[in-house]
């Protein structure tokens, strides 16, 4: 029972962590380009990390290379196409834009009424997005836990600074778009339980069926999944609001610090 419940908790916490992002922009009133670039950044540092030296690597432990190219493909391009079919953070662009790319000061036609109109179906189409993005990385937990206790720590840590950031994202929008504070919480913080549920499901999943190759799989799969969502959402909106050097400078922390988690916990 412990192996349902342990991955459970742990995507509990990191689907939590939607609404802790919320909570930072509610607590501070205005988050700066540079703090939601560099913590972009730090999530995409850790989710390279995790991806290719953890998921990857621990898959090869139990597939072929090629069954786990394969499997690292199509969760790729399963990321792609949920990308392609929902809004993500990668709506968002540079804060004070809003889909239709009108910045600050140019959308004086609008009446006030209509731009927050759009800044609230903007933010909630996002906080849609997110919900369902966070699903398949509840599954990537149980995968990782069911393989190794401490891999699927690791994962879940991952996730928390990938879902601090995207919280963020989803409550600057609803902030602008004058959604009581109340609501704005609760919208980013229920954005991210679909991730428990999958847990929960992923590792029913796999007490049923014990097949270690079935993990591997699931461990390539994951790993696409991640890198898809680092290159195609964080790294470029980490740019887009961050300045150059502090990109990279918490691209690099997010890097060594989960190299350091890794000799730490496996």
């Amino acid at each position: 029972m412990a192996d349902i419940i342990s991955p459970f908790i742990l995507s509990l916490v990191a689907g939590m962590a939607t609404g802790l992002g919320g909570l930072i922009v509610l607590f501070l009133g205005e988050v700066s380009d540079d703090l939601m670039g560099l913590s972009l950044a730090f999530a995409s540092g850790v989710m390279l990390v995790v991806s290719f030296l953890d998921l990857f690597a621990e898959a090869l432990e139990v597939i072929f290379y090629l069954e786990a190219t394969i499997a690292f493909s199509i969760g790729s391009f399963f990321m792609m196409i949920l990308d392609l079919s929902l809004p993500h953070i990668e709506t968002l662009g540079k804060r004070g834009q809003n889909r239709r790319g009108k910045k600050k000061g140019e959308g004086r036609r609008w009446k006030l009424g209509e731009r927050k109109k759009s800044l609230l179906n903007t933010g909630l189409l996002i906080a849609l997005g997110v919900t369902l993005h966070n699903f398949p990385e509840g599954i990537i937990v149980s995968a990782g836990y069911a393989h190794h206790a401490r891999l699927g720590i690791l994962i879940a840590i991952a996730i928390i600074c990938h879902n601090i950031p995207e919280g963020m994202a989803t409550a600057v929008l609803l902030s602008k778009a004058g959604l009581k504070r109340t609501r704005i919480f609760l919208l980013t913080l229920l954005s991210g339980m679909p991730e428990p549920l999958a847990a929960l499901f992923g590792s029913i999943l796999l007490s049923w069926f014990p097949n270690q190759n079935l993990i591997g799989y699931l461990l390539a799969f994951a790993a696409g999944v991640m890198i898809y969502i680092t290159a195609s959402e964080l790294i470029p909106i980490a740019h887009q609001y961050g300045r150059k050097y502090r990109v990279s400078i918490g691209l690099l922390i997010g890097i060594i610090m989960s190299l350091l988690l890794d000799a730490i916990l496996l």
